[in-house]
């Protein structure tokens, strides 16, 4: 989905001036500020990423649909009753709203004030800091909007913070549990957002990617940078991942890798829903800390 400029002018402004420090932003007085600006959100300012259903019985067609299989695609993931559990990259927030349904207060964490997805340069080189405030002030904002429609029509509690995902904020306390759910392949430095996140986590930390057969042997540590050969436009997909990467990265971090479990979910390619979804295989690992 994409906006003119116009369209991009009536929407809820990106945060796009941080707080000091990022800080402060778990405070209710900031959740009820972000709360408020979006308040008036329709269905066409959104661009839901997940498959969703409203109270009303609604169903928003999604690029991922995740119905049915959200145990599988959180690792079996026990204890989420109580729990206190950081999110990266939430999207539309179906999985931030089934943890919570299941008892966990969710902290939802997303790109945005003065901070970019990280963007693959094209070849030839465009001006990329008009990209990154272009993706940011259309694609992304739809996609986030679509959280803040779900959370109102489901009278959410669960709070969203906003920054760099390499640097968090210094106040979010920690957390039970850290779920990843690919968002890995979309960051220049996966190795040091796991890092970020798993210094704040007491518990447990979940990493779900797509499954690429071809790369994984016996154990196999690969990460693949990603990007096809000749295709040089913009980009968000860096690189494709094994388990055997993934649970390294763990082990490096100071967690065990409790279980990998694969199974497939519902898919739109390239995102168009005008097109029967395939059955795209997925690989989730749970790393866990040691008491």
């Amino acid at each position: 989905m994409s906006y003119d400029a116009g369209e991009v002018e009536r929407l809820p402004r990106w945060p796009s001036y941080p707080p000091r420090g990022y800080l402060g932003q778990l405070e209710d007085e900031c959740q009820v500020a972000f709360r408020s600006e979006r308040s008036s959100l329709s269905l066409q300012d959104c661009n839901f990423y997940h498959t969703s259903v409203l109270r009303d019985t609604t169903v928003i067609p999604g690029a991922w649909d995740l119905r049915g299989v959200e145990n599988s695609y959180l690792g079996n993931l026990e204890g989420l009753a109580g729990a206190r559990v950081l999110e990266l990259g939430p999207a539309s927030g179906h999985l931030s709203f089934f943890m919570e349904d299941k008892g966990a207060s969710v902290v939802s964490f997303e790109v945005g004030f003065d901070r970019s997805i990280d963007l693959l340069p094209s070849i030839p080189r465009t001006d990329m800091r008009a990209e990154r405030a272009q993706v940011m002030s259309s694609a992304v904002m739809a996609v986030n909007n679509s959280w803040w429609y779900l959370h109102k029509d489901r009278s959410s509690s669960a709070k969203m913070v906003y920054g760099n995902i390499y640097e968090m904020p210094g106040d979010l306390g920690v957390f039970d549990a850290a779920i990843f759910g690919s968002i890995l392949l979309h960051l220049r430095d996966p190795f040091m957002a796991l890092e970020e996140a798993t210094r704040r986590t007491t518990r447990s930390v979940v990493v779900t990617e797509p499954y690429y057969e071809e790369l994984d042997g016996e154990g196999a540590n690969v990460m693949r940078f990603a990007p096809e050969s000749g295709n040089r436009g913009i980009s968000t997909l860096w690189w494709n991942l094994t388990p055997g990467a993934v649970a390294n990265m763990l082990d490096r971090l100071g967690f065990d890798v409790a279980e990998t479990t694969h199974y497939t979910v519902k898919h739109h390619l390239g995102h168009h829903l005008d097109q029967e979804p395939v059955d795209l295989r997925m690989f989730t690992v749970v790393g866990t800390r040691p008491s």
